[in-house]
């Protein structure tokens, strides 16, 4: 899942929340309407992850936030449920914009920001979210989604299940930057559950 076409691809062929979600997105023209931004489909429905009352997550790159605001203002305030805001980014995180819409049975939660989205934490997240599921297979998505229902946020719960001490954003950050062998033998080692 390198590219939007490859996400889309994911979707229009996944399950059926992932079908759903994907015609939801076609649907809304939301990804013709931010071309220019390099949307992205993230998060918990592409790596099936998801539960009920899940968003879809748009990523994008906007070197002038204060651009990108007017563009989403002009082209998707008459949308269902559009709020936007503002916020300046945790220590040596760069400013972003949220601006939330509702399309079909979806809330999609649109993220900005100045950085190319495959620098973008939520990215890089959610890649290596998907190499350990990969590895555990079925036995991983039903933990972290037993996990989700509990009310744990999607990078804390992954956390939990490895062992990670500390802040989960930023481990999961620093697990994402090994090789995909060192990950996947450190992931055996440490997993909480058992996964064949």
């Amino acid at each position: 899942m390198i590219t939007t076409a490859d996400v889309m691809a994911h979707l229009a062929s996944g399950n059926e929340r992932q079908q759903d979600a994907y015609y939801a997105l076609q649907g809304s023209g939301l990804l013709q309407r931010l071309a220019a931004h390099q949307p992205y489909p993230a998060g918990t429905v592409p790596i099936d992850i998801d539960i009920p009352g899940s968003d879809l997550d748009l990523l994008c790159e906007a070197a002038d936030l204060g651009a990108f605001e007017a563009l989403v203002n002009r082209e998707l305030s008459g949308m269902q449920g559009f709020q936007c805001k503002r916020g300046n980014g945790r220590a040596g995180q760069h400013p972003y914009m949220t601006c939330c819409v509702e399309v079909g049975n979806w809330p999609v939660e649109i993220f900005a920001q100045r950085v190319p989205v495959i620098r973008q934490n939520a990215y890089v997240h959610m890649l290596v979210e998907w190499e350990l599921l990969q590895l555990w297979g079925a036995a991983g998505h039903h933990e972290i989604r037993k996990l989700k229902l509990k009310g744990w946020k999607t990078e804390p719960a992954f956390a939990s299940v490895l062992g990670l001490q500390g802040n989960s954003y930023e481990e999961m950050l620093r697990i994402a930057a090994w090789n995909r062998d060192e990950l996947r033998s450190w992931a055996r080692l440490n997993t909480s559950f058992q996964f064949e």
